[in-house]
């Protein structure tokens, strides 16, 4: 194994350490299976990157991030609420725990209201501070959790030990920390599945909506922070728009490499536990049902071209090494081609990876360096 992160080190220019990986794959498909999803998955996506693509990598890019608002259906998404003007609505800032909080609202699309928190140091009013947007996953109650509002001291001790309070630690840091409630995964924001017809599941209830819309829950999510993008810029106060990063762990994880590959206002971006391949050789699909987009993999490419469409920003991505929902092959292999489409554009020195000793979870030991040294966080 150790052999083998070596090659991986050398070919990727990238930086693999901490520990063995995971050596678990889930692929366990008969013999038919197998045949079947190799046919409908092993083609190359038709706008996979190549350095022979018509006018170059920005042609690439400017095609590539074209098909992918298509696809996810942000296109259809603008159409649909087309004149209507995002509105934001904020409460009383509040000194807690060394530092200001404050809950606001902003109104994406005609009657969907998304919360979140903005944290802001003590003593900053006058000061132009970095932002970093904090995305999380699957977690109902998520946003208040990334932003250290605790429900009870169990709450309070779980999070604590997992390290998963990264709007706190940022605000901490002396950014602004924006931490929203992700569509269909916060019981905020979410979709009744009425008689339990999706699993129980809100986040597969929002999924099955907006495909019946021509939408995805991707799409959504990417629209809200999209929405929250302008108004940070435009109306935050004391908010750097020019020094704006992302973070977020799984499910949070895979919107951030989605809004930053569309969105260039995103200097730095930390998908953690998320960035891999959407599935294995044999056809494992490693993602959550809801963020699925339809065709994907073959009109478009796979994750790790996704992904390289942050160049010539800086990406850090974590995996760990106990995370049972990812392979470690798969992550390799992902790793490598990401790596190489940034080597090819010589920004090698932008994009990093690490294996960690844990499982789905922050590594804030690995990303808060990074977004320190490309925020400039004082």
């Amino acid at each position: 194994m150790r052999n083998l992160l070596l090659v991986l080190l050398t070919m990727c220019s990238t930086h693999l350490a901490v520990g063995d990986p995971p050596s678990q794959n889930g692929d366990a498909y008969s013999d038919q299976e197998r045949a079947y999803l190799k046919r409908v998955h092993g083609q190359p996506g038709a706008l996979a990157y190549t350095p022979e693509f018509p006018g170059g990598f920005q042609g690439w890019q400017d095609a590539a991030r074209a098909k992918l608002k298509q696809l996810i259906g942000i296109d259809r998404i603008a159409a649909q609420v087309s004149g209507h003007r995002p509105a934001v609505n904020l409460e009383q800032e509040k000194p807690v725990d060394g530092h200001l909080r404050q809950l606001g609202r902003i109104e994406t699309e005609p009657g969907i209201h998304i919360p979140f928190w903005i944290l802001r140091p003590i003593g900053s009013k006058n000061k132009k501070l970095p932002v970093v947007i904090c995305a999380h996953g699957h977690d109902a109650d998520g946003w208040n959790t990334y932003a250290g509002v605790y429900k009870n001291e169990q709450h309070q001790a779980t999070t604590e030990n997992k390290q998963g309070n990264p709007g706190l630690q940022a605000v901490r840091q002396g950014y602004i920390a924006i931490v929203p409630a992700t569509r269909g995964l916060a019981q905020s924001n979410a979709i009744s599945d009425l008689k339990g017809r999706h699993g129980n599941r809100i986040c597969r209830a929002q999924l099955m909506h907006c495909l019946l819309a021509g939408r995805t829950a991707i799409g959504e999510r990417v629209w809200d922070t999209t929405c929250l993008l302008d108004w940070i810029t435009s109306d935050l106060a004391g908010a750097d728009a020019a020094r704006i990063g992302m973070l977020g762990n799984s499910g949070g994880g895979v919107l951030t490499v989605y809004v930053a590959a569309l969105d260039e206002r995103i200097a730095v971006a930390h998908p953690s536990c998320s960035l891999t391949s959407y599935a294995s050789d044999s056809g494992y699909i490693f993602h959550c049902d809801c963020c699925m987009v339809p065709g994907i993999r073959t009109d478009l490419a796979d994750m790790p071209d996704i992904a390289a469409l942050t160049i010539p920003r800086q990406l850090v991505v974590v995996h760990g090494v106990k995370d049972a929902l990812h392979s470690e092959k798969v992550v390799n292999q992902s790793m490598k081609r990401l790596a190489s489409i940034y080597s090819k554009c010589d920004l090698s020195d932008k994009f990093m990876f690490r294996w960690q000793p844990e499982g789905h979870r922050f590594y804030p030991v690995v990303f808060w360096p990074v977004l320190n040294n490309v925020l400039q966080v004082d």
